[in-house]
């Protein structure tokens, strides 16, 4: 099974709420502390990390109606 670990965040800056930028991918969750902590110093807030599942197909059917 490919999993993958993607660490989100918001930047001060965003003019909008839902607006988060990719920081981190396939990464260990010490990696994904460390890097953290320096996307602070550069103005990133409201750290998300998702767990993509590669090996199944992205299901989008809810997503537009």
């Amino acid at each position: 099974m490919a999993k993958e670990l993607v660490l989100y965040g918001k930047h001060k800056d965003a003019t909008e709420d839902w607006h988060e930028e990719i920081l981190l991918t396939n990464a260990t969750l010490a990696l994904i502390e460390k890097v953290k902590i320096l996307a602070v110093k550069d103005g990133f807030h409201s750290f998300r990390v998702a767990e993509i599942d590669l090996s199944t197909p992205p299901d989008f059917r809810n997503v537009v109606r």
